[in-house]
């Protein structure tokens, strides 16, 4: 093919698109005008649509968003990825990159990676996405490689960032996320003292952080971060007035909180101990995502109430039944006391099913009793099935139908409970909702892929009488989703 080189050539070529019928408008569209157009497309992208037009074949040399991802990595090897790139930036006679994306194995061959990188960042890149993720050691970049103000996406897998950064080092950084990459606590802070419009951090199965600090108080913009999975972390202090929303993965039974906000999202997820500490204004402070495992020691009581205190700003909630669990009640002083606390604000609640959960339907609705406010609940259950033992047996299952006679939920509209299979405690659950939202609009019960239920004519009938009866809402919607019939309104 004119104009290509045979490296070049080997990317990823589909068929020709088909050919279709030009209106006027596309036959005197001018050439500099489509050139510009191809020019903002991933290159592989622009590289096909040169097979199909002669007139097109050299117009992936103007590329502004050079995308060598694990999808192009698939099935070469790091020699031919070498040469395909070196052809590529010789070739390249665009003045600007916006986005350099790439996934290699950098072992022997650091030099060309640096040098891909530096003629990126010379042309003005924006977006800088490097996963060395296969290599033997962290790729080592060097600070004067990011002396440039364009950067503004920066995400790095298994990189090492030497220091100092220079004066204008990430300066107009906006986005910077760190996956498997050494981030000790000298990184973090000169990443806050010289990325002044830094509005999103992200640090992915880090190492080298024991105690983490964000001190972010000069950052007017800085909204969000995310700390998952580190192994080595003990602590994170924060202080970020501006920060809206935060997400962290790992256990809480060591988790302690301070000035917790209005969205919080606790989700099952493995990993790591911390003690945690907010330091601001917590109404700035929307979005708080923990996510944790189930625990072999549960949450103290005392520890429990902290934790609670802080979330009665909270208008969005999702939690592991992990959690719930947690907030049982307890024996003190010899008796059986459930723990006192009210989120009077929340409006959205997702519980998630931890499958190896013994959370029972009197743990769930004892939460959704102390949330009065609440508007749409979804439960995703999974495959998770409730085990309900003894202590379900002789003690919960009578108080679940004593406290949910006098319950009305005044506001909850919208109810979805995924993975439902028609056990009895999950049929228990839905006899709750409908008895006690009293506008209830909608409950939507939908199957697991991986347990599908055949509905007959009589079954179907006889859910129909259970759920007409057990419904205080008139206009309630009450409908089967299965994945391979069409849904079944029982109302």
């Amino acid at each position: 093919m004119a104009g290509l080189s045979s490296e070049t050539q080997k990317l990823p070529l589909s068929p020709a698109p088909k050919r279709f019928k030009r209106n006027r408008s596309q036959k005197h569209l001018p050439y500099d005008v489509v050139e510009i157009i191809f020019s903002y497309l991933p290159i592989n992208k622009v590289m096909r649509l040169g097979t199909a037009s002669m007139r097109f074949r050299n117009s992936w040399v103007m590329n502004r968003k050079l995308h060598f991802d694990k999808d192009f990595a698939k099935g070469r090897g790091p020699a031919e990825i070498a040469r395909i790139l070196d052809n590529v930036f010789r070739q390249h006679s665009g003045s600007k990159i916006d986005s350099f994306r790439l996934y290699f194995n950098h072992d022997r061959v650091e030099s060309k990676a640096e040098n891909w990188i530096r003629n990126s960042v010379e042309k003005g890149v924006e977006e800088l996405d490097l996963d060395f993720g296969q290599g033997k050691e962290p790729f080592k970049i060097a600070s004067d490689l990011l002396d440039f103000e364009s950067i503004r996406v920066l995400k790095l897998t298994f990189c090492k960032l030497n220091l100092p950064l220079k004066p204008k080092g990430l300066c107009s950084l906006s986005t910077l996320v760190l996956n498997k990459t050494p981030a000790p606590n000298g990184l973090i802070q000169a990443v806050f003292a010289n990325c002044l419009l830094l509005e999103n951090l992200e640090l992915r199965h880090c190492t080298n952080v024991y105690h983490l600090k964000i001190s972010a108080g000069k950052l007017k913009r800085f909204k969000e971060l995310k700390v998952v999975e580190g192994n080595d972390l003990a602590s994170v202090h924060i202080v970020a007035p501006s920060l809206e929303s935060f997400f962290y993965r790992g256990h809480f039974s060591k988790l302690n909180l301070y000035g917790l906000p209005a969205q919080l999202n606790l989700n099952g997820g493995p990993l790591a101990p911390a003690l945690l500490k907010f330091n601001g204004p917590p109404a700035q402070l929307k979005h708080v995502i923990l996510c944790c495992p189930p625990e072999k020691i549960c949450l103290g009581t005392a520890r429990t109430k902290i934790l609670l205190s802080n979330l009665v700003h909270v208008t969005y909630l999702t939690v592991t039944s992990t959690f719930l669990e947690g907030l049982s009640q307890k024996y003190e002083n010899g008796d059986l006391r459930a723990m006192e606390f009210s989120l009077g604000n929340l409006k959205e609640l997702t519980l998630v099913m931890a499958p190896t959960s013994f959370c029972n339907p009197f743990d769930i609705s004892s939460f959704i009793r102390n949330c009065p406010c609440l508007e749409n609940i979804v439960i995703d259950m999974g495959s998770f099935s409730f085990r309900c033992g003894y202590y379900w047996e002789f003690h919960a299952k009578k108080k679940f139908q004593e406290d949910s006679r006098p319950l009305k939920l005044e506001f909850l509209k919208y109810v979805t409970l995924k993975g439902f299979k028609f056990e009895n405690p999950e049929l228990q659950l839905v006899r709750f909702f409908l008895e006690t939202a009293i506008i209830l609009e909608n409950l939507d019960l939908i199957t697991s892929k991986n347990h599908l239920l055949k509905f007959g004519h009589v079954d179907a009938q006889v859910y129909k009488h259970c759920f007409l009866e057990w419904r205080a809402s008139p206009k309630a919607k009450i409908v089967f989703f299965n994945e391979k019939d069409s849904p079944i309104q029982f109302s």
